[in-house]
């Protein structure tokens, strides 16, 4: 039912006042980074990305995902949707191909495949991998504002012969439903654009398991008021940032919407 010009005011006014006090908590944690310098250059990435004010103003996320393994002995690519309930902290991953749903409550994950509920480990602990590349990827630079982060500046990297510079940012997490006491970042801010081009990650999940991995993002594009990545490549490295294999996964966005509700699982 059509609400009424009265009731339509009050929901106005309702969803201003949330988005109102979402901004005050965002501005709030970026105040309480403690590394002087590392705030800085959140607040520069932030603005790259369309600026924490814009991302304020979203309820959820939605990315249609097509997921490459390069794996020998040939690529095989798989198409996913990927949902993320940005105020609540609820997710939903969609595997069309294996028919396959997993959605994250805020506190646990239930797997449902052909719409009913398995308790394969396995199949929850991938779910639990892609929720976490969906909360702190898909969502950079604002998974910076993450209240369990710790940031911190960690120096420059540049390249001379190239004329590029990057600011760098560690990353560990305090707590959380979502994260591991090893789970860590390095994020590389690149000086020029204030766009993220790298992030060195360690999670403890499924795929990645503990081990060193380079992410290279780039496809930088316009989402409505928000700028976000739409390809990441993962490549295993060794402490030294250097790879040790060839590049193991491409992740490309190929479609986004904004403020889409969620679908029940089936």
């Amino acid at each position: 039912m059509r609400p009424s010009g009265w009731a339509a005011a009050v929901l106005a006014v309702l969803v201003a006042l949330g988005g109102c006090a979402r901004k005050d908590a965002m501005l709030s944690r970026l105040r309480a980074i403690d590394d002087n310098r590392a705030r800085e250059v959140v607040s520069d990435a932030l603005w790259g990305g369309g600026s924490m004010f814009a991302w304020a103003g979203h309820q959820t996320l939605r990315l249609e995902i097509a997921w490459t393994d390069h794996a020998p002995p040939d690529g095989r690519t798989h198409n996913e949707v990927w949902w993320l309930d940005t105020v609540g902290g609820r997710l939903r991953i969609e595997s069309p191909e294996a028919r396959e749903v997993a959605v994250f409550d805020g506190l646990t994950w239930r797997v449902l495949v052909d719409g009913r509920e398995t308790d394969d480990l396995v199949r929850r602990a991938e779910a639990a991998g892609r929720g976490m590349m969906l909360r702190q990827l898909a969502t950079l630079p604002f998974s910076l504002l993450d209240p369990d982060a710790k940031i911190m500046y960690v120096g420059t990297r540049t390249v001379p012969a190239e004329a590029k510079a990057w600011n760098r940012l560690f990353v560990t997490y305090a707590g959380g439903a979502f994260y591991e006491p090893g789970d860590r970042l390095v994020v590389e801010v690149n000086c020029d654009t204030r766009r993220i081009d790298t992030v060195g990650l360690c999670w403890a999940e499924t795929p990645f398991l503990g081990g060193d991995w380079r992410v290279d993002m780039d496809e930088w594009f316009p989402a409505g008021d928000l700028v976000l990545s739409r390809r990441w490549r993962f490549t295993p490295v060794n402490q030294a940032g250097d790879a040790t294999g060839p590049m193991r996964w491409t992740v490309r966005v190929t479609g986004v919407a904004l403020d889409v509700p969620a679908e029940p699982p089936r």
